[in-house]
């Protein structure tokens, strides 16, 4: 059982998702990207969201984007990536988690359950989407994407294309590991 109560005896009417990772899944990691002309989108993601929603999966971003609280650029300038990316990608929505704690913009330096390993941004889409969390997936780059997935209770994947295996912050094992997302979806 979830740890929150959005699953229902009937998943009939419910929608599988594939939760993605943005920086290393989709995009080029480049550690803090301020800016859509520094979004290096993957010349693959347009097509590999096309096989996601023929698979008949939402795909959903869900993102830290810890350097609002940092300072680093402004929620407004997250915003316009965001139009940019779901614009270029055709992804049908994107979460991101503006929140640090150690942060220096105060309304943003703080402890919140949507940063990644915790299930914030996931909750929030299944109060938005009518999600099968059972038959979805969280893919990423990182520990905190993998162990997210495990917070919930889905499956969990784990691609090359970012920091992978050889920056993992910690060791823990994800039910797919994959060079990136092209390799996932053909798997799909």
């Amino acid at each position: 059982m979830y740890p929150f109560s959005m699953q229902t005896k009937d998943n009939s009417r419910k929608k599988r998702a594939v939760f993605l990772d943005r920086d290393g899944v989709l995009t080029a990691e480049k550690s803090y990207v301020y800016s859509k002309q520094e979004l290096e989108i993957f010349s693959y993601a347009k097509e590999c969201i096309e096989i996601i929603h023929q698979k008949n999966y939402y795909a959903i971003v869900i993102t830290n984007q810890s350097g609002i609280a940092r300072g680093y650029f402004q929620e407004t300038d997250m915003q316009d990536m965001n139009a940019y990316l779901q614009e270029e990608t055709g992804v049908d929505k994107i979460y991101y988690c503006p929140h640090y704690e150690q942060g220096i913009v105060g309304k943003y330096a703080v402890k919140c359950k949507c940063r990644k390993p915790n299930t914030g941004m996931i909750q929030r889409a299944c109060k938005e989407y009518s999600i099968d969390l059972s038959h979805s997936y969280v893919v990423g780059d990182r520990a905190s994407d993998i162990q997210l997935g495990k917070n919930l209770g889905i499956k969990t994947v784990l691609l090359e294309s970012g920091y992978g295996t050889k920056r993992l912050e910690e060791m823990i094992i994800s039910d797919y590991q994959f060079e990136d997302l092209r390799a996932f979806v053909s798997m799909l």
